[in-house]
């Protein structure tokens, strides 16, 4: 991919959770975004010309120092298992690709870390799937061993959840994982220096914002989407210029 100078509004990183059909009635995080909505994001963004971007690709850019024009990146947080049912057909019918990060300890189980909340629990994506959309040009990242708050880790279990959960994620991809998602967004110096440590070349957080050629690529902001974005919010948030 030769890269051209960048847009005024850089690179967004579009970041989702679950992508699921919602009944009439169904009780549904604001994380969820319907197949319905997403196909439409989907369409839209085929339309107006823009193709996908993987991180592989966009650390490239930033570290050559100039991004691509009309390239996004889609990302998806804890790795549920409806993606694979529900959003992967949807890019592939586009010839899109995305990142899936996922919560290493917890393959092929349920997002336990959100017990509590008055949802029910959902299950992530199995090894299985996981493979055959490795198979099918999606990129897989980390977001920790088990999902916890990473400012608030002792050093030793901060080295654990970060570094650990890259080991796990490679032994069972059995290739090289090099992108990190912190979960709740949480981080600072002293979790950036571990995750560099830990020999990550991009990292992404939950502030608003697209990626612009000067950015950290261990800091990187994102434009979330969830339940809550409809069709005209989603095509201001394609408008605007963070």
């Amino acid at each position: 991919m030769q890269a051209k100078p960048a847009s005024s509004g850089g690179v967004p990183i579009f970041y989702y959770h679950r992508i699921a059909p919602i009944a009439s009635g169904e009780l549904s995080r604001r994380l969820t975004v319907t197949s319905e909505r997403f196909a439409f994001q989907m369409w839209l963004m085929a339309r107006l010309g823009y193709r996908t971007i993987t991180m592989d690709e966009l650390a490239d850019a930033l570290d050559a120092g100039c991004l691509p024009r009309k390239r996004f990146a889609i990302s998806f947080d804890d790795g549920f298992a409806d993606l694979y049912d529900h959003a992967l057909p949807i890019m592939e019918r586009h010839g899109f690709t995305a990142i899936v990060y996922l919560v290493a300890s917890r393959i092929g189980q349920t997002d336990r870390w959100d017990e509590g909340l008055g949802f029910p629990l959902q299950p992530l994506l199995n090894w299985d799937q996981i493979q055959s959309m490795a198979a099918r040009r999606i990129e897989f990242g980390s977001h920790t061993l088990s999902h916890p708050r990473l400012t608030l880790l002792e050093d030793d279990n901060l080295v654990n959840e970060i570094a650990g959960s890259r080991k796990t994620l490679e032994d069972g991809l059995q290739r090289p994982v090099r992108h990190f998602c912190y979960p709740y967004g949480a981080h600072d110096a002293r979790v950036i220096a571990a995750v560099k440590a830990a020999g990550f070349r991009t990292a992404v957080t939950t502030a608003k914002g697209r990626v612009k050629p000067d950015a950290n690529a261990l800091a990187l902001p994102r434009v979330k989407i969830s339940k809550g974005t409809g069709n005209v919010k989603f095509c201001i948030n394609m408008a605007i210029k963070y």
